[in-house]
């Protein structure tokens, strides 16, 4: 089975690709680029071009190929266009809610679909339950400390 893995360049997504490699499965890391890191811009500790280098390192010691992927205008027309509304509305956004849902298990999903992937992985702590319509349903992590989704 061949199968995608958004590699954020975190210990989550790294593990993930790396336990499902070792079960034998064909493993292809995607990183997605958010901004431009050509320049001095920081936007914290998510996302950066060090999560990128480190998303690489992980595939190489795990010998799978790795991609990043240029969502730079997804991501301004998903995410940060999203924030800077609900912001100047007087909400309080959390972008990465989009980020996830609107760029990772959606833009990514399709890409995935290119490189001939018969699943997605990420290293979100969640679970997925297959309903009785045969679809999935994304559900709460066991462990309430720890659920991402």
């Amino acid at each position: 089975m061949r199968i995608v893995v958004a590699m954020s360049g975190g210990v989550d997504s790294s593990v993930a690709a790396a336990l499902l490699a070792e079960q034998g499965h064909d493993v292809i890391g995607l990183s997605m680029q958010l901004y431009d890191n050509s320049g001095e811009q920081a936007f914290g500790s998510c996302c950066s071009i060090e999560d990128l280098h480190d998303a690489r390192r992980v595939a190489t010691a795990i010998n799978i190929p790795h991609y990043i992927l240029n969502f730079e205008k997804q991501f301004n027309e998903h995410v940060v266009s999203n924030f800077v509304g609900e912001y100047a509305a007087g909400r309080t956004p959390i972008p990465c809610a989009h980020c996830n849902s609107d760029l990772k298990f959606t833009e990514l999903l399709e890409r995935a679909h290119g490189f001939g992937a018969d699943a997605v992985a990420t290293g979100h702590y969640a679970r997925v339950e297959r309903t009785l319509q045969g679809t999935f349903a994304l559900k709460r992590g066991v462990d309430a400390s720890k659920d991402q989704s």
